[in-house]
């Protein structure tokens, strides 16, 4: 569906994710998981930001960058998830 993965043609927060993909390709490698695993780390994910959130709030300055950076970081893993879907449907045909 999408072929070129590698090259960024965005900008702000889709560039951010593009480059945590990027970064997650390099430090993990093709990763190979079940539906299930993906679905399973993406919900930590989004636990990791709920997390920040509450810390954020909780905090008396209201400090937003850890809450940035934890969706973006989850940001990426969908990016994940969907390559590894877009590898599925074209071993598929």
């Amino acid at each position: 569906m999408y072929p070129d993965y590698d090259t960024p043609r965005l900008t702000g927060p889709y560039l951010e994710i593009s480059s945590a993909r990027e970064q997650q390709r390099t430090r993990l490698g093709t990763e190979q998981h079940s539906l299930q695993e993906w679905v399973l780390a993406l919900v930590e994910g989004v636990g990791e930001i709920a997390q920040a959130v509450l810390d954020a709030t909780r905090d008396e300055d209201g400090q937003l960058g850890t809450v940035r950076e934890e969706t973006v970081r989850t940001g990426a893993g969908i990016v994940a998830l969907l390559e590894y879907i877009d590898g599925l449907e074209a071993a598929a045909t």
